[in-house]
């Protein structure tokens, strides 16, 4: 192994792997120290004659590197490296001792230094952020020398071999030497060595290179000039010398900070060896080394976290955080860039996710996705794109001229075997929507697509949809886009029906009040009926704004139409969102104050199905509402699971029993009895029982005997705009209270 390369490797694998080192790389590491090291002094000497007062003391530098090399524990060489230069290059036997003293308190300092700076603090090696920088610089460029030169020189002192006279002058030349040596070549000597890995990703590539070249020469040109200078124009001349650094730092983070703080120690080494300057010369420019590289690295860990900040915001943007496959955006991407080729597009979505996540635990379940994401990416080749472009959805794409049945029949493999949730091993299912064509075209387009096959799949006994154009025709996607046109050209608007009471003194049907029913006023289609609509609009968020708005035009109608009829009632149906809302009360109160209705007025109703899945809160919801004057209907009894019981529970006023109870009435004894028995029941609980859907007269006379003597149906009138609804059903007998 060669040499370069062997140091290169060890300095990659700083701090780890440490007890995996073979014996030879270890002596070849302590071989090449100790060379590099009395190369070092021995330049420091012929540079200037005095140890420690060099332009810097690269042998501290050396010291601390190789203890992070080889660890704390290799201390002991940094003793016998300086009695090995003591004896064989300067054969002084008699600075022996001494120095033997001193450098065991410099490597047991530097050992306990790095120590804790790698093992404990953990910071990375070079520095790289902020934080790195501080505890490096500050324990082993500062505080170790510090620590180490007091120990040593009082050592010295006590023991006779130096006087106390010269202790001041020996402690700051100490110090000084090896603070700036650490600080200036520790961290440059670790970046050179890992150049490669601290290349930045591409999205955040450095400024073009000829900026870094430029401001290397100036740098070097700045410090080479500022030493043939007098010394107050030296001074300027180098603070802009540090400006340069500081560009380096601050455009190439701490790649930058390294050419910068090297060309300034080169330069100024070449100048004191070429000029041999003074002392006071060298301690300057000792002070300005020190100076110039804590700021630049200060600068260069400022730039990387703001590099990693970025790097870790677009990952964010562009890469699921769980699964660490691309998102939906990276998918448009990738779907842009291949718009000329066959695409084969397939949508999957994980069916019954919620019931996993509710029986295994969401961790569990995500650990299912793990994995689905793990298959996926090492069966797959490198060609075809994988993607989680929603919480239980992934898309594969992939440029390929077969079929998309082939494609969806292979991912069918991938969830025969089972998966791991948490020590369970769970059988998971998906649906498939795919799409195929000979261009791919807009990136929407195709995504909207295979969307349109996913959601058919989903309903399919097959689970696997490919996109066709009949999918297209009266499909959901298109029609959500028309409600939201509708919503803004004001095209859902409340059509009434009448709700008729039996009067027992007149023998006759009085309109009562009536129900606001949606329709939609379409500019093409004419009327179109809420079966066509409803369930999509309920779904969207702009369903819980038209639901309000109809409220509040059914209750300004109510209000001009008890100017005629006192007693009048509109029924409103509230949607699910509405309902369960928390603040619906508030905003139904609201509404009755904007309006200037009386609370009695208004008949809220509820839909069975939403009483039953949520029993608790609309319960208290009906409690709140009945304390204001607000009574409450069940509406479409029968259909959503619930029961009399659990409709005890909830203290609403009246029970819309649904068509289903009255259809076939008149003919089948069955069907009659059911609905008598709702209705008696429903009159034991103290409740007012409307049926609807009546639609002969047959029917009205079924329910007038089993007792519910509130019908609405196409046998008593057919929903109409409010002017019509007026003229047909206000002119004739006044309503009655119900």
């Amino acid at each position: 192994m060669r040499e370069g390369h062997f140091l290169r490797m060890n300095f990659l694998n700083v701090g780890r792997n440490r007890q995996r080192r073979t014996w030879q790389e270890t002596a070849l590491t302590i071989a090449v120290y100790l060379i590099l090291s009395q190369l070092s002094d021995l330049a420091t000497a012929r540079a200037f004659g005095i140890e420690g007062m060099s332009p810097v003391y690269p042998s501290a530098a050396l010291n601390v590197l190789v203890l992070i090399l080889l660890g704390w524990r290799f201390w002991p060489i940094v003793p016998v490296n300086a009695l090995l230069h003591v004896l064989l290059v300067e054969q002084r036997v008699d600075a022996a001792w001494p120095s033997l003293v001193t450098q065991t308190v410099v490597g047991m300092g530097y050992g306990i230094g790095v120590r804790y700076v790698v093992d404990r603090l953990r910071i990375s090696l070079p520095p790289r952020t902020l934080r790195d920088v501080a505890w490096f610089c500050g324990i082993l460029g500062v505080a170790a020398p510090v620590a180490i030169g007091l120990v040593s020189t009082s050592v010295l002192v006590a023991a006779g071999y130096l006087a106390v006279d010269d202790l001041p002058q020996q402690f700051s030349r100490f110090v000084l030497g090896d603070a700036s040596a650490i600080v200036v070549l520790a961290p440059t000597l670790l970046v050179f060595l890992r150049w490669r890995q601290l290349i930045q990703p591409a999205e955040h590539q450095d400024p073009p290179r000829t900026e870094a070249a430029l401001s290397m020469i100036a740098t070097a040109v700045l410090v080479a000039v500022s030493h043939v200078l007098s010394s107050v124009t030296r001074e300027t001349v180098l603070d802009l010398s540090f400006i340069a650094v500081a560009w380096l730092a601050i455009r190439f983070a701490i790649r930058g900070a390294a050419a910068g703080i090297a060309t300034a120690y080169a330069a100024t080494f070449v100048a004191i060896f070429t000029l041999h300057e003074s002392v006071n010369a060298a301690v300057q420019s000792q002070m300005f080394l020190f100076a110039s590289a804590l700021m630049g690295w200060l600068l260069a860990g400022l730039t990387s976290e703001r590099w990693e900040l970025l790097a870790r915001l677009s990952r964010r943007a562009y890469v699921d955080d769980l699964t660490g496959l691309p998102n939906r955006e990276r998918l448009i991407e990738w779907i842009t860039r291949h718009q000329d080729s066959p695409v084969v597009l397939v949508i999957m979505d994980v069916d019954d996710m919620r019931l996993l996540n509710q029986g295994v635990g969401r961790v569990a379940a995500d650990h299912v996705l793990q994995e689905m994401a793990i298959r996926m990416r090492a069966t797959f080749p490198s060609s075809t794109f994988v993607a989680r472009v929603s919480a239980d959805e992934f898309a594969v794409a992939v440029v390929d001229d077969r079929s998309p049945h082939a494609i969806m029949a292979e991912l069918r493999q991938f969830f025969e075997a089972p998966f791991d949730a948490d020590g369970s091993r769970v059988y998971i299912s998906v649906s498939m929507g795919a799409v195929r064509t000979i261009r791919a075209g807009s990136a929407d387009e195709l995504l909207r697509k295979a969307d349109m096959a996913l959601d058919r799949a989903k309903s399919s006994p097959a689970r696997s949809i490919v996109y066709s154009p009949e999918l297209q025709a009266g499909e959901a996607p298109s029609l959500v886009g028309e409600l939201h046109r509708a919503v803004e050209n004001h095209e859902l608007v409340p059509f009434y029906q009448p709700i008729y009471r039996y009067d027992l003194r007149s023998n006759s049907w009085q309109v009562a009040g009536a129900e606001a029913l949606l329709r939609w006023i379409h500019p093409e289609r004419g009327i179109v009926t809420p079966a066509h609509f409803i369930d999509f609009l309920e779904r969207l968020t702009i369903g819980d704004h038209v639901g309000w708005d109809v409220m509040e035009q059914a209750l300004l109608q109510a209000g001009e139409w008890r100017r005629e009829i006192p007693n009048f009632r509109v029924w409103v149906n509230l949607f699910a969102r509405q309902a369960l809302a928390r603040d619906c009360d508030r905003r139904i109160v609201e509404l009755l104050h904007r309006t200037a209705v009386a609370p009695d007025a208004l008949v809220v109703e509820i839909n069975e199905g939403i009483v039953a899945s949520d029993e608790r809160d609309i319960a208290s919801l009906v409690s709140r509402l009945r304390e204001v004057g607000v009574q409450c209907a069940i509406d479409d009894f029968g259909t959503g699971g619930s029961s009399l019981g659990r409709v005890r529970d909830v203290p609403a006023s009246v029970l819309k029993i649904d068509r289903s109870f009255v259809n076939k009435s008149e003919v089948d004894a069955k069907a009659k009895a059911v609905a008598a028995t709702v209705v008696r029941l429903a009159n034991e609980l103290g409740m007012t029982v409307v049926a609807e859907g009546v639609e002969n007269t047959m029917q009205l006379d079924v329910m007038m005997e089993t007792g519910a003597h509130f019908v609405q149906g196409y046998a008593l009138g057919h929903p109409l705009p409010a002017d019509l609804f007026a003229r047909t059903f206000l002119t004739a007998d006044r309503a009655t209270a119900i």
